[in-house]
């Protein structure tokens, strides 16, 4: 079946991900290791991410794990400060919009969401479904398949992409093609490979 959609994930595909850059800093901060900081922060991101966890919360339970100030926790603030837009990545969006339904699922909270909308133009795509919006993140099926419902394809008739590989086998699950997003080159090949000439 021919693809007539086109999925992107923001963090990490669109913009640079830098959570690992945070964790190495908190690393330096709390003499914990970067492991056991990524395993904490990221348990608290599902519900953080899907609205149902307060800033004040997330950087309460932070602050008192790793015994510093909740000032000192600077999530949102970090990425905004060290995260870039992929500009090969937002035009190569821009240009299938042209020619097929493009869109972006992403897992973020609302002061990241509002802050990437200043650096993407998001009239590129469709919709943006936000987790934090929407109340449910990747990998659960219901964020992919109220993506498909609002772009009115089925699963066959979209490609997703993410650099997460646990949200690329969440699509795949509800039956989309899904690519593991490594690098623009990579991609390109990957997307002709199903038929996008991209």
């Amino acid at each position: 079946m021919a693809i007539k959609a086109v999925i992107f994930d923001m963090g990490g595909v669109l913009l640079d991900a830098v959570n690992y850059k945070y964790f190495r800093k908190m690393e330096g901060i709390t003499n914990t290791s970067e492991k056991t900081i990524r395993d904490f922060i990221v348990s608290l991101l599902v519900r953080y991410e899907s609205g149902s966890m307060t800033k004040h919360e997330f950087d309460s339970r932070i602050a008192r794990r790793f015994g510093i100030k909740e000032s000192e926790v600077n999530w949102p603030i970090f990425l905004y400060d060290n995260g870039k837009v992929k500009k090969e990545m937002v035009s190569l969006a821009k240009k299938l919009s042209k020619r097929y339904k493009v869109a972006c699922i992403t897992n973020v909270d609302k002061s990241r969401y509002y802050y990437a909308k200043s650096l993407i133009d998001y009239s590129i795509f469709r919709f943006v479904l936000a987790s934090c919006y929407f109340g449910r993140s990747k990998p659960d099926k219901r964020i992919y398949l109220e993506a498909l419902r609002r772009l009115n394809v089925k699963p066959s008739e979209a490609i997703f992409i993410d650099d997460m590989e646990v949200n690329v086998k969440g699509a795949r699950k509800v039956g989309i093609t899904a690519i593991h997003f490594k690098g623009i080159n990579g991609l390109i090949r990957d997307l002709k490979r199903y038929g996008i000439d991209a």
